[in-house]
C-alpha cells in the first residue's frame, strides 16, 4: 500500500470533459495542463491536468491505488492522436449496427482507451436496453473489451458541451465535476421568474448555476428580511418585494401599492421590521 498521507491529489480530465481524482505518488513536478499517463483499470490511459487542490490528501480519492505513472512521451501522444481517428470510425460503426438491430438507443460518443484494451459507447435512452448482440458484434470487430455506458442528459450535454443562454461555454462542460441536486426552491430564492426556457438548460434540467451559485446568494440576502417582510421605512410602511444582489438594491411596495428601489447602502441600518 502506498503512505497516503503523503501522496498529493491531481485532478486529470480525459475526453468528454470527464475529470477525476489520482495521486501523484512518484512526486511528478505537475503543472497544469501537463500530458500525463495515467492507471487506469488494468492498463493505462491518457489525460491533462487541471490545478492542484490545495492540501488534500489522498484518502478523498474515491478510487484505491489509481496513480500517475508518468508525463507522457511524444509516442503515448502519437497513439492518443490515432485512438481519436478510430474514434470515428468506431462511433460510425456502431451507429450502423445500432440501426440494423433497431434499438432505442441514442449513440452520443466512444472513447477508446490509450492501451486499446477497452473501448467506451456512450448513449442515451429512455428505457432499458438489451445490447448483448450489440457487444458480441463490436467484440468482434474491434477484437478489444467493449464497454456500454448509458449517461444522462446532463452528462450528455457536458460531453458535447455548447454555448449557454448567458453567453458563455456551458459551466458543464468547462469545470462541474460532479452534477449535484438542483430544485426549484434555488429558483424562487433567486425570485426568478419559473419560465422553463429561461430556468432551464440545454439538457433540458435546471441549471447548474442556480447551484453553485446559492451560496453567494443565500450569504447576501441573509443580511435583510426575506421577501414578503413587512418594515418600515423612509416614513412609510410596506413589505419587501425583491432583493437584487448585483444591482444592491431593494424593492419595497408600499401600502399605497407603489413600488420603489433603494440602494442597499441606503436601506441597511435605516428600516424596522413590522411584526
Amino acid at each position: 500500500m502506498t503512505d497516503t498521507q503523503n501522496d498529493t491529489l491531481v485532478k486529470i480530465k480525459f475526453q468528454g470533459c470527464r475529470r477525476e481524482l489520482f495521486r501523484n505518488t512518484m512526486g511528478f513536478p505537475l503543472e497544469a495542463n501537463d500530458t500525463v499517463i495515467i492507471e487506469a483499470e488494468r492498463g493505462e490511459d491518457i489525460g491533462i491536468t487541471l490545478p492542484y487542490l490545495k492540501e488534500k490528501r489522498a484518502e478523498q480519492c474515491n478510487q484505491e491505488n489509481l496513480t500517475v505513472l508518468r508525463k507522457a512521451s511524444s509516442e503515448d501522444v502519437q497513439k492518443d492522436n490515432d485512438n481519436r481517428k478510430r474514434q470515428k470510425m468506431a462511433l460510425q460503426f456502431c451507429q450502423r449496427q445500432v440501426e440494423e438491430l433497431e434499438l432505442p438507443m441514442k449513440l452520443i460518443d466512444v472513447e477508446y482507451r490509450l492501451d486499446r484494451k477497452k473501448i467506451t459507447f456512450y448513449f442515451t435512452s429512455d428505457e432499458r436496453i438489451d445490447f448483448r448482440e450489440l457487444v458480441k458484434i463490436l467484440a468482434a470487430e474491434f477484437k478489444t473489451r467493449i464497454e456500454m455506458r448509458q449517461i444522462s442528459s446532463r452528462e450528455e450535454t457536458r460531453r458535447c458541451g455548447g454555448i449557454g443562454l448567458c453567453g458563455e461555454p456551458l459551466c458543464c462542460h468547462q469545470f462541474i465535476d460532479d452534477f449535484e441536486p438542483i430544485s426549484t426552491q434555488l429558483v424562487k430564492e433567486q425570485n426568478l421568474p419559473m419560465n422553463p426556457t429561461k430556468i432551464s438548460g440545454p439538457c433540458g434540467k435546471l441549471k447548474c448555476c442556480f447551484r453553485y451559485e446559492h451560496d453567494m446568494y443565500a450569504e447576501f440576502l441573509n443580511k435583510y428580511p426575506p421577501y414578503g417582510t413587512k418594515v418600515a421605512f423612509s416614513n412609510r410602511t410596506g413589505i419587501i418585494e425583491k432583493i437584487d444582489i448585483f444591482q444592491k438594491t431593494i424593492a419595497i411596495r408600499f401600502d399605497n401599492d407603489e413600488m420603489e428601489e433603494f440602494p442597499v447602502t441606503e436601506f441597511e441600518n435605516k428600516y424596522k421590521v413590522i411584526n
